[in-house]
């Protein structure tokens, strides 16, 4: 056999060789299981956190985030980024009222982001929460 030949062949069989390994490996990127769905959620505070405080701000790698329980049902949570859409104020929930307001320019926001009130024309970033345990989890929607 030619050196060139064998050599071919040889390379072949290797790469062959390594393909297995290569299936298996990409393979858990093409079926998410439950574990890698919920790695994609980012602990931002417990539960007492929200209670005590009545909202959990904070600022992450996927950016600020203010959470709420629901006012239609205190069971669920509301998430959204608390940047307003107009002029990039950070707004502020008030409970009183179950809504982010504005301070630059008086627009106003449901717990759910939906403009109410003011000159913004875009509703807040949302995300997806819940409650695990005792954390609180969101995820970008």
């Amino acid at each position: 056999m030619e050196r060139r030949k064998f050599l071919m062949l040889f390379g072949v069989g290797t790469v062959a060789s390594y393909l297995p390994v290569a299936i298996a490996a990409c393979s858990s990127l093409l079926k998410p299981d439950a574990a890698s769905a919920q790695s994609n959620f980012l602990v931002v505070g417990t539960v007492a956190d929200l209670d005590n405080a009545g909202q959990i701000l904070k600022d992450t790698e996927i950016g600020t985030i203010a959470v709420v329980r629901s006012p239609d049902n205190p069971q669920n949570l509301a998430a959204v980024d608390p940047t307003c859409t107009h002029n990039g104020c950070t707004t502020s929930w008030d409970s009183s009222s179950q809504s982010y307001n504005c301070p630059c320019h008086g627009a106003k926001f449901d717990a759910y982001g939906n403009g109410i009130s003011g000159p913004s024309r875009k509703p807040l970033r949302t995300y997806d929460a819940t409650i695990q345990g005792n954390s609180v989890l969101v995820r970008r929607s």
